[in-house]
């Protein structure tokens, strides 16, 4: 199962997701993929624990997995 990141730069906020979950897509998400203006995908990663590594490791105010599919 792979696992994806989305760092957001307006809400200084860094979410875990599972790479088949709507708002992820794969690490293309709502706004496609790659970085926007508004934040950037990491990943994929091999599990949960290496996606929230790499989620605290973007130093942003709040980090958490993604309320939908709770990963």
């Amino acid at each position: 199962m792979a696992y994806w990141v989305y760092e957001n730069y307006p809400t200084d906020k860094a979410m875990v997701h599972l790479a088949s979950c709507s708002f992820c897509k794969r690490g293309t998400g709502v706004h496609g993929a790659g970085k926007t203006r508004n934040g950037e995908w990491h990943g994929p990663f091999g599990n949960a624990q290496e996606a929230r590594f790499a989620a605290k490791n973007t130093q942003r105010v709040d980090v958490r997995d993604c309320a939908k599919c709770a990963p």
